[in-house]
């Protein structure tokens, strides 16, 4: 007969077991999900990127220019 020690044991090998399967069928299910981030981070990197170049600098300029002639409120 099991004791209530041995039940403790082997439901702590089991629980460990469990984790492990779960562990590896997740990281297979995230494969997809993590290539789809690392390519979103860098199109986002790079909208960033064109929109401070092609943005940001001329809409400086226009805010200075229209402060110095006057035409801001």
């Amino acid at each position: 007969m099991l004791t209530k020690i041995d039940l403790n044991q082997i439901r702590s090998v089991v629980h460990e077991e469990v984790d492990v399967v779960v562990e590896e069928k997740l990281e297979e299910k995230l494969k997809p999900v993590k290539k789809d981030l690392r390519y979103l981070k860098t199109t986002v990197n790079l909208i960033v990127k064109n929109y401070d170049e092609a943005d940001v600098k001329p809409e400086r300029r226009v805010r200075k220019i229209e402060s110095h002639i006057g035409l801001t409120s």
